[in-house]
C-alpha cells in the first residue's frame, strides 16, 4: 500500500470516529430535560401526580396599579402586602416544605391593557402557580378573564363590579372585597331607621365599579319605597362637575349618594360647596370618600360627608388596630380599606399555601375553596351564593367625617362617634 492509499484511508476512520462521537453527543442532548425557563408551570418542580420534587420557590403574581392614576391605592396595597409578608416571614410562614413563597408584583399603570399584558406575563414567562391583586374592576375583569381562560387561581384585593364573580369562573375568588351592589347594605338599615329619605340623587363615574355600584343603590332604592329624582354618570377625572351639580341641586334630593374615586370625590364636594348646595347626607359609596387623601384635597368641604365601607381600624377583627398603627408608623400615612384588603390577602395566600397538599393549579385552588380564615377584614371563605362563585359574604359599615376624623356611625354597635344628621347646611357649619 503506497504512502498516499495509507493517508486516504486513515483519513476515513477519522472521519467515521467524528461521526459516531457526534451521533453520541446528540441522542445525549435529546434525552436532556429542558431549562427551568422552558418547562411548562405544571412541570417545574413537580411530578406529573404533582408530587413535590424541588426547591423552586412558590410564585405568587400580583398585578396593581403602581403608576397611573390609581397609584395612591396601588402603593398602599403594595405596602400592606409587603408589611403582612414581613410578618408572615417572621413567624416562619413564608417557606413551605423547603420552598420561598416569592411574591412578584406587576404595574398595571391603571390601563385594562397593561393588566391584561402583566397577568399573561407572569403565567407564562414568570410560570407563576397563582395570581392576586386587582384593583380597578375594569381591569381586574380582563386579569380575571385570562386567568380563567388559563386555569390559573386568582384572588381579587379590590376590583368589586359584580359581573366579575357572577359568570361561573371557578377559577376565580374574591375574598377581602364585597361585590359593589353590596357595599350600601350597612346603610340601608340606617337608611331605615334614621334617615327615611324619599328622594335620592345618584351621580357615578362610567366605570364598572361605578355603574355596578349605582344600579345596586338604584335597585335597592326601589325596594325601600325612595324616588330616585337625579341620574348621572360623569367621565372619571372630570374637573368641571358644576353644571351637574346644579342640574341637581334643582331636582331638591334628600340625600344624594354618589361613586367616585379620590380627587373627583374631593373636587365635587367642594364644588357643591360653591354652589351652596346642601342636602340632609351626601353619601360616598366607599373608593375615594374614605381616602385620607379625600379629606387632605377637598378641606373643610368633607365634614359630615359619610360613606360605606368595608373596614375601618376600630372594627373588632383581631388584628385591625395594630395593621393601622404599624402602617401609619411605618409610611407616614393612615391606611384605608383597601390596604386593609391587600393585607388580608397576604394572610389568606400565606394560609392556602401552607396547606395545599400540592402546588399544581388544581392544588391550590382546592385549597382556596376550602379557606376559613379570620383576618382584619373579617371571617374569609369563598362561597356560591346569589349568583356569585367562590364570593366572600361581606360585612359593612358607614362612616362619617367629623373634624378631620373618620369615624364609623353605623351600625350601632360598632359606633365610635355619632352620626351627624340631618347635616347642617355649609352656612351653618
Amino acid at each position: 500500500m503506497s504512502g498516499k492509499v495509507k493517508f486516504l484511508v486513515k483519513s476515513k476512520w477519522v472521519i467515521l470516529m467524528l461521526m459516531m462521537v457526534f451521533a453520541l453527543v446528540m441522542v445525549a442532548g435529546c434525552g436532556q430535560k429542558p431549562p427551568a425557563e422552558e418547562q411548562g408551570p405544571q412541570d417545574q418542580g413537580q411530578t406529573p401526580q404533582g408530587e413535590e420534587t424541588s426547591s423552586e420557590p412558590i410564585k405568587v403574581g400580583l398585578i396593581l396599579p403602581l403608576t397611573g392614576t390609581q397609584a395612591m391605592f396601588g402603593q398602599m396595597e403594595k405596602n400592606s402586602f409587603e408589611m403582612a409578608y414581613a410578618e408572615l416571614e417572621a413567624q416562619g410562614k413564608t417557606t413551605v416544605n423547603g420552598r420561598r413563597i416569592e411574591l412578584i408584583f406587576e404595574d398595571d399603570q391603571s390601563k385594562q391593557d397593561v393588566g391584561k399584558a402583566a397577568a399573561e406575563k407572569l403565567i407564562n414567562q414568570n410560570n407563576v402557580n397563582m395570581l392576586s391583586g386587582g384593583y380597578s374592576s375594569a381591569v381586574t375583569n380582563v386579569i380575571a378573564g385570562t386567568a380563567q381562560s388559563n386555569q390559573i387561581p386568582f384572588m381579587i384585593v379590590t376590583g368589586s363590579a359584580d359581573k366579575i364573580t357572577q359568570q361561573g369562573w371557578e377559577w376565580i375568588f374574591r375574598g377581602s372585597a364585597s361585590p359593589a351592589s353590596k357595599y350600601t347594605a350597612s346603610f340601608w338599615k340606617m337608611m331605615d331607621e334614621v334617615i327615611k329619605a324619599k328622594t335620592a340623587g345618584v351621580i357615578y363615574e362610567n366605570t364598572d365599579f361605578g355603574i355596578s355600584s349605582a344600579e345596586g343603590f338604584k335597585e335597592a332604592a326601589t325596594e325601600h319605597g325612595i324616588e330616585v329624582v337625579f341620574d348621572q354618570s360623569y367621565e372619571a377625572g372630570a374637573l368641571d362637575f358644576k353644571p351637574m351639580l346644579a342640574k341637581m341641586q334643582a331636582e331638591e334630593p334628600d340625600i344624594i349618594f354618589a361613586v367616585s374615586y379620590v380627587m373627583d370625590a374631593a373636587l365635587i364636594t367642594k364644588q357643591m360647596k360653591e354652589l351652596n348646595f346642601s342636602v340632609d347626607l351626601f353619601v360616598g359609596g366607599g373608593a375615594g370618600y374614605t381616602m385620607p387623601e379625600f379629606v387632605e384635597n377637598a378641606g373643610d368641604a368633607s365634614q359630615y360627608v359619610a360613606s360605606t365601607t368595608l373596614w375601618v381600624p376600630n372594627v373588632a377583627w383581631k388584628g385591625a388596630a395594630d395593621y393601622f398603627k404599624n402602617y401609619q408608623e411605618k409610611y407616614d400615612k393612615q391606611p384605608d380599606y383597601h390596604g386593609a384588603q391587600a393585607y388580608a390577602s397576604m394572610y389568606v395566600i400565606a394560609d392556602v399555601l401552607n396547606r395545599a397538599e400540592e402546588y399544581t393549579r388544581e392544588g391550590i385552588k382546592k385549597a382556596l375553596e376550602e379557606t376559613d380564615l379570620d383576618t382584619i377584614m373579617g371571617s374569609v371563605k369563598f362561597e356560591d351564593w346569589e349568583g356569585y362563585t367562590n364570593q366572600d359574604r361581606p360585612t359593612t359599615y358607614v362612616v362619617q367625617w367629623i373634624d378631620g376624623q373618620l369615624e364609623v356611625v353605623w351600625p350601632e354597635e360598632a359606633k365610635s362617634a355619632d352620626y351627624v344628621f340631618p347635616v347642617p347646611k355649609w352656612s351653618e357649619r
